[in-house]
This record gives C-alpha cells, sequence and structure tokens, in this order.
C-alpha cells in the first residue's frame, strides 16, 4: 500500500512539473511576441516598448559586422514591421549597406555615438513608406544620400547634427518638418522644394555666406538657427518667411551688412541678431521689421549710436522692440538714450 501511494505522489509530481514546465514555455512564447524569438536576434535585443499598440524596437548596438546585421534581419520574424530601431556608441559598424536591414520597416531609426562613416543609397529602402525619424548623431558620418531623401514619403524629422558632413547638400522632400544640420562643416545648403519645412537647424557649420533665395519659398518656415556661422552679409532676398510669430537666429556670426530686403516676413516673431560686428541698426532694414511687430535683440553688436539711430531712438514703440542691453561701442545702453536731443541734434 505504501509502494502504491509513493508511485502514485511520482506520477503526479511528474505532471505537475511537466505541467509548469509547458506553462513556463508557454509564457515565454507570449513573452517573446511580437518580438522574434531572442535567440535568433543576439546581439540584438527586441523589447515591446508599448503594451498597448504592441510597438517593438530592435537595439543593435552590440552588432560587430555588417554580415552579423544582415543575417539577424534575413531572418523569417513572426512581424516584419517594427517601431524603432537603436544603435548606440558602437564602434563596429563604419557602413549600413542595403539589404542590411532586409525587408523589414521601421517608423523610427537611432543611431548615435559610434563609427559610422556611410549611409549607402538605398539602405533604409524597405522603411521609404513607413520612416517618419531618422536621427544619426555625433557619429564619424560624411557621408549621406540626400538625393533619396524624398523617397521617404513620411519623413518628418531628419536629425544629422554633429557628423562630418561636407558640401552644400541639395533636399527635396515632401513630407519634411524638422531639419538639423548643427555641427557639421557644410558650407551651404540648397532647399529645392520642401513645402511642409517648419523648423531649420544650422547651428556651428562652416556656412560664411547665404545666396540670396536660401530661404524663400518655403510656405511654412517660421524657425531658423543659424547660430555661431560665419556669416558676415546679408544679401537682399536671402530671407522671406510666410508665416507669423516666427524666429530667426543670427546670434554669434561676423554680421557687418544687412541689407534692405534681406529679412522679410518676419511678423510679430524675433530676430537674434547679437554677438555680431553690426555699427547700426539701419532704419531701412530695422524699421519694417518693427512695423511688423518682431522683437530685436541685439546686443553685443558695436552700435556707433549717431543720428543713424533717431528713428529708433525717438520712438517708444519701437523701443520696446529693442532687448534692453543692446548697447553703443562707447558702452552706453541704448535705451538711455536721451530721445530729446536727437530729436533737436537731427
Amino acid at each position: 500500500m505504501v509502494h502504491q501511494i509513493f508511485v502514485l505522489l511520482a506520477a503526479l509530481s511528474c505532471c505537475f512539473c511537466c505541467g509548469t514546465l509547458a506553462i513556463e514555455n508557454k509564457d515565454q512564447h507570449l513573452r517573446d511576441l511580437p518580438c522574434p524569438p531572442a535567440e535568433d536576434i543576439q546581439p540584438c535585443v527586441c523589447t515591446v516598448i508599448d503594451s498597448s499598440t504592441f510597438d517593438i524596437e530592435m537595439d543593435c548596438s552590440s552588432v560587430t559586422t555588417n554580415d552579423e546585421l544582415a543575417s539577424i534581419f534575413s531572418k523569417d520574424f513572426p512581424y516584419n514591421d517594427f517601431f524603432s530601431l537603436v544603435i548606440d556608441n558602437n564602434n563596429h559598424l563604419t557602413t549600413i549597406r542595403p539589404g542590411d536591414l532586409g525587408q523589414k520597416t521601421f517608423q523610427e531609426i537611432h543611431i548615435s555615438s559610434g563609427s559610422l562613416k556611410t549611409v549607402e543609397y538605398n539602405a533604409f529602402s524597405s522603411s521609404y513608406g513607413t520612416l517618419t525619424d531618422l536621427d544619426i548623431t555625433s557619429t564619424n558620418l560624411d557621408y549621406f544620400p540626400f538625393n533619396e531623401l524624398n523617397l521617404f514619403t513620411q519623413l518628418d524629422h531628419l536629425d544629422l547634427q554633429n557628423n562630418l558632413l561636407h558640401g552644400s547638400p541639395l533636399l527635396t522632400s515632401s513630407s519634411l518638418r524638422y531639419l538639423y544640420l548643427s555641427g557639421n562643416p557644410i558650407d551651404g545648403i540648397i532647399l529645392n522644394s520642401m513645402p511642409f519645412l517648419d523648423n531649420i537647424y544650422l547651428r556651428s557649420t562652416s556656412i560664411t555666406y547665404l545666396p540670396p533665395g536660401t530661404f524663400t519659398d518655403l510656405p511654412n518656415l517660421d524657425y531658423i538657427d543659424l547660430y555661431y556661422n560665419g556669416l558676415q552679409v546679408l544679401e537682399a532676398g536671402t530671407i522671406i518667411l510666410q508665416t507669423s510669430s516666427n524666429s530667426v537666429y543670427l546670434y554669434s556670426n561676423d554680421l557687418t551688412s544687412i541689407a534692405e530686403g534681406a529679412l522679410v516676413g518676419l511678423k510679430g516673431g524675433y530676430l537674434y541678431v547679437q554677438n555680431n560686428q553690426l555699427t547700426e541698426l539701419a532704419e531701412a532694414v530695422f524699421r519694417p521689421l518693427m512695423d511688423d511687430g518682431v522683437d530685436v535683440r541685439a546686443s553685443g553688436n558695436p552700435l556707433d549710436c549717431g543720428c543713424e539711430i533717431a528713428w529708433l531712438v525717438t520712438s517708444s514703440t519701437y523701443m520696446s522692440l529693442l532687448d534692453s542691453d543692446a548697447s553703443c561701442t562707447s558702452g552706453q545702453l541704448v535705451s538711455e538714450l536721451d530721445p530729446d536731443m536727437f530729436a533737436v541734434i537731427c
């Protein structure tokens, strides 16, 4: 009798263990989905980043070769549509080639802080119709296929900051709204057809000259960041905006001259020209801007403050639109100048 009880307990224990193992295996399978099995994608890591939408992220920061990356993405996955791809601080990949990502699609691609030098044409072709955000920042990137840009029909955000891109890229996009090219040694930019471009960041580049027409025919553009470049002059027709409450940042350039008609359409917005080499706030340039309610920030310029500034000093309305730190070459604040004196002398 004791022997029979022992056999029965052993059988029950076996059933329990097998059942538990089966449940654990089932749970593991549920945890994998919609991700591929972990062993199929190592060293990449797949994560469900939103349990309500089942958005999945592939982090391939630890891959060591292009062939390894291509091998992973050539496999059959339960789902081929990913939310994002992340490659961070990878010093092995120097190129992204066509086929490295297989036929998998992504809405966002984020590559940062590594040794990437080249993105080849068609490298992201499977995501032509899905990619909304493409970020490649703080790498050694010196070649990017800008001529492919218009094929990304949903692209909203392109961030290529702090790389080694050079020359004057030509950009065409029917969808792009945010463009970040700061921190690259580019010496110009050509915006061919970008009807939805809203913000452009060109801070700390090698741009020293903007030809007339650089920022025109861009109906939605309302934010231009040109901080810390080497611009010396702005010619007529360089910036013509069509929006309202816009902002143009020309802070810390080498501007000595802004031509009449160089800045048009800044309505109710902000113009930042601090820390340049302007000796006057020419009436023909700045009065139309202030008539449109533009706030002008001009501190850090060696203003002569002769009769050429009388139009500004004698108007409380215009003075209210000038930053309080703007000063003359003598060091006296423009806000402290006597308007009555200018009214009499000038």
